[in-house]
């Protein structure tokens, strides 16, 4: 049965490929069953001349990509969430499918256990562990020197120069991962293109990071560092030095570059708080201390989250207590104290 099913899956790629006229359109990235660790992943196809009119992408059957191909190969990307994602791409001509593909590409994430590890058969395979050189007719695949120190903005004095406009022609990377400054908050490295701060292109694989996270980290965030070495207490995502548990060392749609809003973050791991019965509805409430949704009474502008009464990092208290103090009664009288 297997067989007949290989033999079809054949016969039918071909028949899409003698559509196509002559030359196939081919897939070059991603290969299916991919691992990935962040929120998008490009893709990679060669469209030869005439052999499509428009190409189409979904990712869990929501359309991400509708475009007229105008170049030999190419390149776009689409957003991935945690777990798995199907990402199934078509070629149209003439109103027929000339080309379909479906791929299977897992995002891995350490913020909830069971997408932590792939499933079996699943492998990483990042853009850049290989070379390819069908890529090099239009990009730039070696470092250049302004990549180790990206030129800034303010040294071109042309007034028709933008932002983006300088970054895009002083950075190698800028002409494949340009999303990446899209987003709402972005990472100050990566909000100057300046990817060799905190990726290696001398590793192997290529433009890995060091790990644990802290080591690359606090080369930067040195302040940080001093002041929770300094605490008798850490949360456990800092204790492994593992700050992109929560944090996007890219880019994200929140502030601080975290992964989800502050409160639905802490709750994805601290499933047991999310009841709406957490500090006094365990006690001598019937009604849970109201965690989210409220203004905060001490952080003026802001919202009540977990971070309103917990440090998500360091503190002096086993509960990881905010504003360093030493009973629970102490830590209500910063709101309640009248």
């Amino acid at each position: 049965m297997k067989i007949l099913l290989y033999i079809i899956m054949f016969l039918s790629a071909s028949c899409l490929a003698a559509e196509a006229g002559g030359e196939s359109i081919t897939l070059l990235y991603p290969p299916d069953n991919t691992i990935m660790e962040f929120g998008l992943i490009g893709i990679s196809m060669h469209v030869p001349e005439g052999s499509a009119e428009l190409i189409k992408a979904e990712v869990d059957d929501k359309e991400i990509v509708n475009i007229v191909p105008d170049e030999e190969y190419e390149c776009f990307s689409v957003p991935l969430a945690p777990g798995m994602n199907r990402i199934t791409i078509t070629a149209i001509k003439g109103g027929t499918r000339v080309y379909d593909v479906t791929l299977n590409v897992f995002r891995r994430s350490d913020l909830v256990s069971k997408y932590m590890k792939g499933p079996a058969g699943f492998r990483k395979n990042f853009f850049h562990m290989k070379d390819r050189e069908q890529c090099a007719k239009c990009h730039i695949l070696e470092p250049k020197e302004f990549d180790r120190k990206p030129i800034s903005p303010t040294s071109f004095t042309a007034e028709a120069f933008d932002t983006q406009t300088v970054l895009a022609a002083t950075s190698t990377c800028y002409s494949c991962h340009y999303r990446i400054a899209s987003y709402p908050y972005v990472h100050g490295p990566a909000a100057v293109w300046s990817c060799l701060s905190c990726h290696d292109d001398k590793s192997e694989p290529k433009y890995s990071v060091k790990k644990p996270d802290t080591e690359v980290c606090f080369g930067c965030h040195i302040e940080q560092k001093n002041e929770w070495a300094g605490r008798k207490y850490t949360h456990g995502p800092v204790t492994l030095g593992k700050c992109a548990i929560c944090h996007s060392p890219h880019a994200s749609e929140y502030a601080f570059n975290l992964y989800k809003p502050t409160w639905d973050l802490c709750v994805t791991c601290h499933a047991e708080k999310a009841n709406g019965r957490h500090v006094l509805g365990d006690s001598f409430s019937t009604e849970g201390h109201p965690t989210r949704n409220r203004p905060d009474p001490v952080r003026t502008g802001k919202e009540l989250t977990c971070a309103s009464c917990h440090q998500p990092h360091a503190s002096n208290s086993p509960h990881l207590w905010a504003f360093d103090v030493q009973s629970m009664f102490e830590l209500c009288q910063r709101c309640h104290n009248k």
